[in-house]
């Protein structure tokens, strides 16, 4: 075998040990996370103007997807993240922005959020780090929110934390499991 074929076979093993390892090094440990889960209004910031809210985590192979199906009065709304969780960087999708309707900060046509996900603590945390951009009166306002997915040790609640750039104090949403 000539160096020339060494050196390519050589570089083809190490490409794809490289991209084994970039997909392992990426993957999440979601499997505490997944199921279904009833929002606590009585322990939680509140979720004005919504009165009720389930997430649903679910995964299905590489595919992670986090749903919040929002309800107040006769209104209903779904909000999906999906998530490839082999991605060290997911550009998903946002059609609305729901998270606060008071303060008059809208999604642009057509607009995308850059989603940053990690699992920490031995997968008992779950990091989601959302880069977006939202019109306001003022103009355009990138805004950053750090999501942290906390489970507790019986598994039987979730506390979801989010720190925004453009809040003083976080918002926390603590939820019950109602399904594995």
């Amino acid at each position: 075998m000539s160096l020339t074929n060494r050196a390519l076979r050589a570089s083809l093993f190490l490409a794809a040990f490289a991209t084994a390892s970039l997909s392992f090094a990426h993957s999440l440990d979601t499997d505490k996370f997944i199921g279904e889960w009833q929002f606590d209004r009585e322990q939680s910031t509140d979720l004005s103007p919504w009165s009720r809210c389930v997430l649903t985590i679910a995964q299905d192979g590489d595919q992670l997807t986090i749903s919040r199906t929002l309800g107040g009065g006769r209104r209903t709304h779904v909000d999906v993240i999906p998530l490839d969780v082999t991605k060290e960087v997911n550009v998903v999708a946002q059609a609305w922005w729901i998270d606060n309707r008071h303060i008059g900060a809208y999604s642009p046509r057509d607009a995308h959020k850059i989603v940053r996900a990690k699992t920490l603590d031995d997968g008992k945390l779950l990091r989601l780090e959302t880069d977006l951009v939202l019109e306001t009166q003022q103009g355009a306002r990138d805004v950053n929110i750090i999501s942290q997915y906390q489970i507790s040790p019986d598994g039987k609640v979730l506390i979801v934390t989010d720190l925004r750039s453009t809040r003083p104090r976080p918002v926390v949403h603590v939820f019950n499991r109602v399904t594995e």
